[in-house]
């Protein structure tokens, strides 16, 4: 037996109860788990949706509020196997467009209708594609064919904002 979470870029809360939950099955049952990025995910959910062919480039991306977006860059080989071009990172909306741009046979998707408004990037490139668990189960099966489940006492969210957008929150407390 396995599961599978990812592990973020996302928000705090949906990351941390889905987390929750993976790691209480994982604790209760000795199963391992194997993390997966929420933008690789992303990914592959695309390239199952849209039946795409081995190669195809994608730009998943998630507004991380803020003028910020969590983007990265992957290569569909398989349902199974997407392929990191460019490692996920926050990034402002300009440097955004910018990874955007350097692929522009690429199909950008997520959450990404904020920059297509603000630029001249085709809307033809553009799907609003979410992760999906079958996807997840696909990825979990061949990172534990590669070795990469672990247990879950071991695995670390991924956040990609600092902590210093908590400790502006900290200071409206104290006032």
């Amino acid at each position: 037996m396995l599961l599978g979470v990812t592990v973020g870029p996302g928000s705090f809360t949906g990351l941390r109860i889905g987390f929750a939950t993976v790691q209480g099955l994982a604790f209760a049952a000795d199963i391992p788990v194997v993390p997966v990025s929420t933008l690789q995910l992303m990914a592959a959910t695309y390239g199952r949706l849209a039946d795409v062919p081995a190669g195809t480039t994608v730009v998943p991306v998630l507004d991380a509020r803020m003028a910020e977006f969590n983007c990265a860059v992957y290569r569909i080989e398989s349902a199974a196997k997407v392929t990191v071009l460019e490692p996920d990172q926050l990034l402002s909306a300009a440097q955004a467009l910018a990874i955007i741009e350097q692929y522009p046979a690429a199909m950008v998707v997520g959450d990404a209708g904020p920059l297509i408004e603000e630029s001249e990037f085709s809307a033809d490139n553009y799907r609003s594609v979410y992760p999906n668990a079958l996807d997840l189960l696909a990825i979990a099966e061949s990172g534990l064919a590669k070795g990469m489940a672990q247990s879950v006492e071991t695995i670390d969210l991924v956040y990609l904002r600092s902590t210093e957008a908590w400790q502006k929150r900290k200071r409206i407390r104290e006032l």
